[in-house]
């Protein structure tokens, strides 16, 4: 395969060699790692460098995959082993070469890979007990392994580690006690909270979904002695407005999971889903003001990345909203008044997706771990019912990363394109004809959730879900009428998707009339 900026031979040479330049906050003297004795190695870590890390990296994590992963690959087995094991994986994906090297089959060549880091971890952990920085490091790569091989469960199994590995390490060296970011007592300290921290709660929030396991109350600012999150009063970076967002979400969702799941025992009146969302918009609205005081002192001083960072974090807090919005909406209708909203986030979604920077090529389409856009795409491409407003939304679907942790982008624009036609067929509109701009469906024709049945299906064959959709033909006080249909799911990749579920929707009481 040819890319952009293949390495020479020299390059390839160098990877065993020290630099002085870092990007970790834990840089100390490197001793020159063993020789890179496997011809496969440098082919994968020249791909892994070149085509995954960016794509790992997304808007966010840089300083991790750009440059400590860099740096101590190479010096440590264990990381660069990892990362070539990804590499590899990451390239069949994208290009759909399977296991031949040189010329020669070298088939299940990442499970050797993988095998060897786990072993090289193992020997590291054993002769040096303070190997912390390296646990983490492996830990969030290999769940991008498991991630790359489409294994919910075992990627789900290593965040939960991870988390563990850092709350153990807070509870010996201090928890957070000023806001993220700020005034850290070691480079470890820095490392662990501004690198790996951050992208542990952010597999936190998305990866563990896939898995269907319970998110964790991993929160990177403080708690006061009541348990309740402290960010700070002023923000002075976009990444800090960003982690507190992604705090109060993962902070909200715990609740909300606890609430559905029946894990919390208080009166009613003090967990109603309308006061949990009354409660999450009032925050909302707090970090908006402070974001908005950060907006007004720094933009004019920001470039091209840092204000597509904003409108990323304006994509998140607006499907925070939408989310928020989903668990308490009393009608299908209630979704009309929002098209201002629809509109500005199909113009940050648009201006993202056309990017040729951060989109370079398919490959960097391939997967994503770092912006979750299959969630607020569910307001515009579902929830939102004007007609050209929700063509766009799929529109988006289909030009969005192919898989999304493990979920197939392909998968809902399926199902949201057959919402739609169910929707506008039930009212008389001819299929393919596109209705006048200001047409909205009626409420009893709406579709206001569904369902997907998904059976593991064998490698190279289209999976085949069934799919039961739920309205309310007698008016929202009525109850729910369900149908269910065979429907075809194509996937990008060979290796097993999540079976979509609907992430945006109020758990409903399915008391059905079947048809």
């Amino acid at each position: 395969m040819s890319l952009q900026d293949p390495m020479s031979q020299q390059k390839r040479t160098r990877l065993s060699k020290p630099k002085v330049r870092t990007g970790c906050k834990t840089c100390k003297p490197l001793a020159p790692a063993p020789a890179i004795d496997d011809p496969i190695e440098p082919p994968a870590l020249e791909f892994f460098f070149i085509k995954t890390a960016p794509q790992l990296a997304g808007f966010f994590g840089s300083a991790f995959f750009q440059h400590s992963v860099l740096q101590q690959s190479l010096a440590e087995p264990a990381i660069r082993q990892a990362i070539a094991a990804i590499g590899i994986l990451h390239e069949q994906t994208a290009t759909g070469r399977h296991g031949t090297y040189a010329g020669k089959p070298r088939p299940n060549s990442h499970i050797k890979l993988y095998n060897r880091s786990i072993r090289a971890v193992l020997d590291k952990v054993a002769i040096s007990p303070n190997a912390i920085p390296l646990l983490a490091m492996t830990n969030v790569l290999f769940t991008c392994l498991e991630i790359f091989q489409g294994n919910a469960k075992a990627a789900a199994g290593h965040i939960t580690a991870g988390i563990k590995l850092l709350q153990a390490w807070r509870e010996k060296n201090g928890g957070p006690t000023v806001p993220w970011g700020r005034k850290y007592k070691s480079f470890e300290a820095q490392f662990l909270e501004t690198e790996v921290a951050p992208l542990l709660s952010l597999f936190n929030t998305n990866a563990v979904q896939c898995a269907g396991g319970h998110r964790s109350r991993f929160l990177l600012n403080p708690v006061d002695e009541h348990g309740a999150l402290l960010l700070a009063t002023r923000f002075e970076t976009l990444n800090e407005a960003r982690v507190g967002l992604i705090d109060m979400i993962t902070d909200a969702t715990c609740v909300c999971s606890e609430l559905d799941d029946g894990l919390i025992h208080r009166p009613l009146a003090d967990i109603d889903a309308v006061v949990i969302s009354q409660s999450v918009q009032q925050n909302l609205g707090r970090w908006q003001r402070n974001v908005d005081d950060l907006i007004c002192r720094q933009k004019c001083a920001w470039d091209v990345k840092e204000q597509q960072i904003a409108d990323v974090i304006s994509i998140i807090r607006m499907a925070t909203i939408f989310g928020v919005r989903a668990y308490d909406a009393q009608s299908e209708c209630e979704w009309d008044i929002h098209r201002a909203e629809y509109e500005d986030l199909i113009r940050f979604a648009d201006a993202i997706f056309s990017d040729p920077v951060r989109f370079p090529d398919e490959i960097s389409r391939t997967l994503s771990l770092d912006l979750g856009m299959i969630f607020p795409l569910h307001a515009v491409a579902w929830k939102c019912r004007w007609p050209r407003l929700r063509r766009q939304g799929l529109d988006l679907l289909r030009r969005s990363s192919r898989r999304e942790w493990l979920f197939e982008a392909l998968h809902y624009h399926t199902i949201f394109s057959r919402i739609m036609e169910i929707e506008e067929e039930s009212c008389g509109l001819p299929m393919g004809v596109q209705p006048e701009d200001d047409w909205l469906p009626a409420e009893h024709v709406r579709i206001c959730d569904f369902l997907v049945d998904g059976k593991p299906t064998p490698p190279g064959e289209i999976a085949v879900y069934e799919v039961t959709f739920f309205s309310r033909p007698q008016g929202r006080e009525g109850p729910l009428r369900s149908v269910t249909e065979n429907m075809r799911f194509e996937s990008s990749q060979t290796v097993q998707a999540a079976v979509p579920t609907n992430m945006f929707g109020r758990r409903l009481e399915r008391k059905v009339e079947g048809h």
